[in-house]
């Protein structure tokens, strides 16, 4: 859901007690859903009648990926049941004049998740962001000052275990030698080992073998940095 309005029945209050009604008495799977529904929608009211302010000082600024990370904030500390939230930062294809478009979007993730991790405060024990892309950049610049699609990229994890601050990579360095295709960043290490990581750490009777078919996730590095 793009915003706390989008979590709502059409048809007013008299639609959704008629509703409560129906399951109230309704055993097993389906009653057991839906009261945790109505729970929510109660809890979705509340946050609409109240306005949110972040905490420690955090100031998320307008742009629309601020204000989806903020809304995030509001709903974890809610504890409204939220288990994954995707936010979206979109631009970064920047196949001609790269300089100028990378800097305030660089800007932009990192106030947005440094806002974010400040707002939670000791929430960010219990929560974990994953910033990824779907594609990687190529090593040289090409004529129109810009870089196309490449294999290898980065990405970022941030939580409040005490594990942050490391570098995890087998960094194969810039030279020639070292690149593969026309002059890509090997890829060293799966997303799906990131992932599974995290996975462990939310889920830890998670399915692996279903969550991801035809792949057995292998263990990060340890606390040395080392892949």
């Amino acid at each position: 859901m793009q915003s706390l309005n989008d979590f709502s029945f059409s048809g007013g209050d008299s639609f959704v007690q008629s509703l409560e009604q129906l399951y109230g008495g309704q055993t097993g799977v389906y009653g057991a859903r839906a009261r945790d529904t109505f729970d929510a929608l109660g809890r979705i009211r509340e946050l609409h009648a109240k306005d949110y302010s972040p905490a420690n000082g955090a100031d998320y600024g307008g742009n629309r990926f601020a204000r989806e990370l903020r809304l995030s904030a509001q709903l974890i500390k809610a504890r409204v049941g939220v288990e994954a939230i995707t936010v979206d930062l979109d631009g970064w294809d920047s196949h001609l004049s790269q300089g100028p478009l990378i800097s305030p979007l660089m800007r932009r993730l990192a106030s947005g998740l440094t806002a974010f991790r400040r707002d939670l405060g000791s929430a960010m024990r219990q929560t974990t962001v994953v910033v990824m892309s779907e594609f990687g950049r190529r090593v040289s610049e090409n004529s129109a000052l810009g870089t196309d699609h490449g294999r290898g990229g980065a990405m970022f994890v941030l939580g409040g275990d005490g594990a942050e601050g490391r570098v995890i990579a087998d960094w194969p360095g810039l030279k020639r030698d070292a690149l593969v295709g026309p002059g890509d960043l090997p890829v060293t290490t799966d997303f799906r080992d990131v992932v599974a990581s995290v996975l462990r750490r939310h889920a830890p009777d998670a399915d692996m073998a279903k969550v991801f078919p035809g792949h057995t996730p292998k263990p990060l590095g340890q606390a040395d940095g080392n892949a």
